[in-house]
């Protein structure tokens, strides 16, 4: 999470200096919807934890959830219930995760 807001900063600071632009690809990175980060996490997810088609379309709801929930505490800047966001997501993720693959989630997507 750390790494795709620095990014962001980078693209941002980068589209206001004089004479360049984002390209088309990083563009579309600043601009992701909630959903879309959601399906890619999910993606990720499926291959590094071996979901099956059942955990997927859980995880996939909650990915969504909390992208949406996170985006919309940051962009009222109240950042101080990203702890509490955090500890509700790995308990969402616990129930649906077998205790291995929570394990490796913990590990793997510990910056969520």
């Amino acid at each position: 999470m750390k790494n795709s807001i620095a990014v962001f900063l980078l693209l941002s600071l980068w589209a206001c200096v004089p004479g360049t632009t984002p390209s088309q690809g990083t563009q579309a990175i600043a601009t992701t919807s909630p959903e879309a980060e959601a399906k890619v996490l999910t993606s990720k997810m499926k291959s590094v934890l071996n979901l099956d088609a059942a955990q997927e379309e859980k995880v996939l709801m909650i990915n969504v959830v909390n992208k949406k929930v996170v985006k919309r505490l940051r962009e009222t800047n109240d950042t101080s219930k990203l702890p509490s966001t955090k500890e509700k997501y790995q308990s969402e993720m616990k129930g649906v995760l077998t205790d291995d693959q929570f394990t490796k989630f913990l590990v793997e997507f510990k910056d969520m």
